[in-house]
């Protein structure tokens, strides 16, 4: 994870989709293969080579995607929760605010969204990702996640 990188945008313009990842055993586990070994084939996930699809869509390719490499690495699939979308839609509207890209925006307690919610949790990592609308298609998202070791964990870990 790097430093706060200062962003121009306005909360209407961009699109945030967050997967704040589940509770999870080791993170510095994480597999030894390269991200490539863990993206699903192209045609796999519906809607996810479309830079233009809804956010709902999105949403959608990223969950299917995640879950086709957590497969692959022999790890359950990631199962819908409440508490954890509404730490992520907590998340989002911080980083729109500060106008951070950061885990933790304007100075923030990255776990902050989690406890928020009501997520009980004893250790979690988040991916992040924000961009303008049609800047980039879930597979690409997912794609870029895989290729960075500590984002791999948090797809992977169980």
């Amino acid at each position: 994870m790097t430093a706060a990188a200062p962003v121009r945008f306005s909360v209407a313009g961009f699109l945030v989709l967050v997967l704040v990842t589940l509770a999870f055993a080791d993170p510095a586990s994480g597999g030894a293969r390269g991200g490539s070994a863990y993206l699903a084939p192209a045609a796999a996930c519906a809607g996810a080579n479309n830079r233009t699809a809804s956010p709902e869509v999105q949403q959608r390719a990223i969950t299917c995607l995640v879950n086709w490499a957590r497969a692959r690495h022999r790890q359950g699939r990631l199962s819908a929760s409440h508490s954890l979308q509404r730490a992520a839609a907590l998340k989002g509207h911080g980083v729109a605010s500060c106008r951070q890209i950061s885990h933790t925006p304007c100075g923030s307690d990255a776990a902050a969204p989690m406890r928020r919610s009501g997520y009980a949790y004893t250790r979690f990592g988040e991916n992040l990702y924000v961009g303008a609308l049609g800047s980039a298609s879930a597979r690409e998202v997912v794609s870029a996640w895989l290729q960075s070791p500590g984002h791999r964990a948090n797809i992977l870990n169980p």
